[in-house]
């Protein structure tokens, strides 16, 4: 699942504005309309954010190649 996805579904399913999630996240409403929209990609510095709104693990909606990092640097 991609950031935009997790933040698309969280818009979603729990009926919340986009000014309530610009406030949450700490950015403008614009931003929000312009990440749930497709028209900019969501900075990787708000992913955590995004993550404890939607209440999920940050690792669900990092890139696929981070997680492979990731995976074996626990390896090791």
């Amino acid at each position: 699942m991609t950031a935009e996805e997790a933040l698309q579904t969280y818009y979603k399913k729990r009926e919340i504005s986009q000014p309530e999630i610009a406030f949450m996240l700490e950015v403008s409403q614009t931003t929000v309309h312009n990440w749930l929209s497709g028209k900019h990609k969501i900075p990787i510095e708000f992913y955590d954010r995004i993550a404890k709104l939607c209440n999920i693990d940050l690792i669900e909606i990092l890139p696929e190649g981070w997680r492979i990092l990731l995976d074996k640097e626990k390896q090791q």
